[in-house]
């Protein structure tokens, strides 16, 4: 059995030890050691890295009692000394211990149960078992855990006898075992816990819930401790700044000052789609004047370059809008699209004239008898396409 170091201290960095086995695996080189301050991934907490020897350790876990340590390169059996990534683990420990205290909180304030917890790259979760959690009671949670930071209360992890947990108020209940490690927030908090963790709740840092979502019924929180929460601040505080200076307002006018630009935009954006429609009643009106008489309809024939075929398809709509009309409009580029509409008194399907054309020059497509669309077939045979289709409307109308 490996001897766990980090349970004697979380805060050390390095050590020396003893590979006993090691073998080839899928993932690189696998090394066990006689003990280890390496922390293995388990708990909702990510495992350690480092370095063992000249070999970087890439991820560490536990199988059967023993710790293996996953690395970049073998390291033979023998003496080794090993170097956490302090800034990683300590960045565990403010989040882990910052969730012992959040979860004992919610649970003291709100009578939320913590269901699950991860530990993050980026951010941390848990997850509550209730659904009530309005942003006023996330604001008076934070400021509880907060508060809780700055009176620096004294964190410590130790063993008791299996026989001893009943005896204790635990927030949660435990693993089976001879022996069950306890981590406990002074007067706050008593939690079966195997994680590494900070010695008093002032070195967690700032708290910060970033969101709360509904999550199977309950409630997923997402929250930043110490160091995270400091650079969370300063990106949002960079980038307030950076929006404060270009509208020329203060930070806290920020939101409104954006909100005005966007009422603005959607004003123009209103605007600029009236003048587009009208514009293409316009272009539509043009269009009827040359369309060419068959019989008792008339019919438009015509292909467009680089025009978004959502607008043809508009255009061709606003033609048959009238009476007496045949719109057969295609659209070359950016992509061959076919769009076949009449009027209401117009007895004809559009949807067979469409699939004689796509039968002859290739393609597909469907839609209603007054109105159907298509494509896929060539771009050199829209045009010849188009005079076909021309044709069969004809004979038709004859």
């Amino acid at each position: 059995m490996t001897i766990r170091l980090y349970f004697q201290d979380s805060y050390l960095q390095s050590f020396e030890a003893r590979v006993e086995a090691s073998r080839h695996a899928q993932a690189g080189w696998e090394v066990t050691l006689d003990r280890t301050c390496f922390y293995p991934e388990g708990g909702g907490q990510p495992s350690d890295s480092g370095t063992l020897g000249e070999a970087s350790v890439l991820h560490v876990y536990e199988q059967d009692g023993q710790i293996w340590h996953v690395l970049s390169d073998p390291v033979p059996v023998g003496p080794v000394r090993g170097q956490i990534d302090w800034q990683r683990r300590f960045d565990h420990m403010q989040q882990h211990t910052g969730q012992h205290l959040l979860s004992a909180v919610a649970l003291s304030q709100l009578g939320a149960q913590t269901l699950s917890f991860h530990l993050g790259a980026e951010t941390s979760t848990i997850d509550l078992d209730t659904s009530a959690l309005t942003d006023s009671l996330c604001n008076a949670l934070e400021d509880e855990v907060n508060r809780l930071v700055m009176a620096g209360i004294p964190v410590r992890a130790y063993l008791v006898d299996s026989e001893d947990v009943p005896k204790l108020n635990l927030r949660k209940p435990p693993t089976k075992g001879e022996e069950t490690r306890i981590v406990e927030i002074n007067g706050i908090d008593l939690s079966p816990c195997g994680g590494t963790h900070v010695r008093s709740t002032s070195e967690i840092g700032l708290v910060k819930l970033r969101r709360a979502e509904r999550y199977k019924g309950g409630t997923r929180l997402e929250f930043l401790c110490g160091w995270r929460a400091l650079r969370d601040y300063r990106w949002k505080h960079e980038a307030v700044s950076v929006l404060a200076r270009e509208l020329s307002v203060a930070d806290r006018e920020v939101t409104e000052a954006v909100y005005r630009l966007q009422a603005a935009e959607r004003e123009v954006r209103q605007e600029a789609e009236h003048t587009r429609r009208q514009l293409l009643a316009y272009e539509a009106a043009a269009l009827r004047q040359e369309a060419q008489p068959i019989g008792p309809w008339r019919i438009l024939a015509r292909a467009f370059e680089e025009r978004a075929p959502a607008e043809v398809k508009q255009l061709a709509g606003l033609i048959v809008s009238e009476p007496g009309m045949v719109s057969l409009l295609a659209t070359r580029s950016p992509a061959v699209r076919l769009f076949f509409m009449r009027s209401g008194d117009v007895p004809l399907d559009m949807r067979e004239v469409l699939r004689l054309v796509t039968g002859r020059f290739g393609g597909g497509g469907g839609g209603r008898p007054e109105a159907a669309e298509g494509g896929g077939l060539p771009v050199a045979a829209v045009v010849e396409a188009l005079a076909w289709a021309v044709e069969q409307v004809q004979s038709k109308a004859s």
